[in-house]
């Protein structure tokens, strides 16, 4: 590891730079995606319960073979709504770090000076 100090400082491990900039970018970057997500996850699921309080079609009128709402919601629904969230952060998960890789090759073929 070789730490150089010049206008930015550069950590260097192996063949990859990274600068404070970037490591910054990277943690944002990854903060705003996983809040993002874990809002959504998190207001969905509070949702079920709280349409049980206050909305009474909700829970008790039938739709389809004694099913309600509610029932259908939670045991079909909500799984599928889990699976889709889970692939698409991951498939946005890996652009980051797809997008992050780009920028350490850019900052390595630089020499380590930053952007």
């Amino acid at each position: 590891m070789t730490v150089t100090a010049s206008d930015q400082t550069s950590i260097t491990h192996g063949d990859h730079v990274d600068t404070i900039e970037s490591v910054d970018m990277v943690f944002r970057a990854q903060r705003k995606l996983s809040f993002t997500y874990g809002a959504i996850f998190f207001a969905v699921t509070l949702l079920i319960p709280a349409l049980s309080v206050w909305w009474e079609g909700w829970y008790a009128t039938k739709i389809w073979g004694g099913f309600t709402l509610n029932y259908l919601f939670v045991s079909l629904l909500y799984y599928l709504f889990l699976w889709t969230m889970a692939w698409t952060y991951s498939k946005q998960a890996d652009k980051l770090d797809d997008t992050l890789a780009d920028m350490a090759d850019e900052i390595t073929s630089k020499g380590g000076e930053g952007s």
